[in-house]
């Protein structure tokens, strides 16, 4: 019995959960549309995905290896589709990014290029199992976004 009731409670965590998850996506991309809008949510994903690899890397939840693997390969996904969602013309519609992204953008380009090998790094340590490994470059993977963050988008 209270195995059941342990998988009901699981589940009407994650109902609340993807519920607050989507509110919380909604409210912050208020008013932005196309390819921005489509960024900002794969940006906002790799954030959360982030935080989920963090949470087991501290052991604030059990550490599972083969999440991680999914969290990182996932993030590596996005990442490769984001770096194109850029284009001349996308600098409205509720941009967080600023103009440097266009205006300094072979800059840019080569920021996206080295936050993808960090993630690719961090798809292959999670693969490893290493969870020293993974820690390091789940490490370099937070640099590498505070690092694009810092010059080309809008403080908060």
């Amino acid at each position: 019995m209270s195995r059941i009731a342990t998988n009901s409670q699981r589940r009407i965590a994650a109902i609340a959960f993807a519920v607050l998850l989507t509110a919380g996506t909604a409210m912050a991309h208020e008013g932005a549309t196309g390819v921005v809008a489509q960024r900002m949510d794969l940006m906002k994903q790799m954030g959360q995905h982030m935080k989920a690899l963090g949470a087991m890397l501290a052991g604030k939840t059990a550490f599972d290896q083969e999440t991680a693997r999914r969290l990182a390969e996932t993030m590596h996904q996005h990442c490769e589709h984001v770096m194109h969602m850029f284009p001349p013309g996308s600098d409205g519609h509720h941009t967080e990014a600023t103009e440097a992204v266009w205006d300094r953008r072979p800059e840019f380009d080569v920021r996206m290029r080295s936050f993808d090998a960090a993630v690719e790094d961090l798809v292959a340590a999670a693969a490893s199992g290493e969870k020293t490994q993974l820690q390091s470059e789940f490490k370099r993977v937070g640099q590498e976004c505070s690092g694009c963050h810092d010059g080309f988008r809008q403080k908060k």
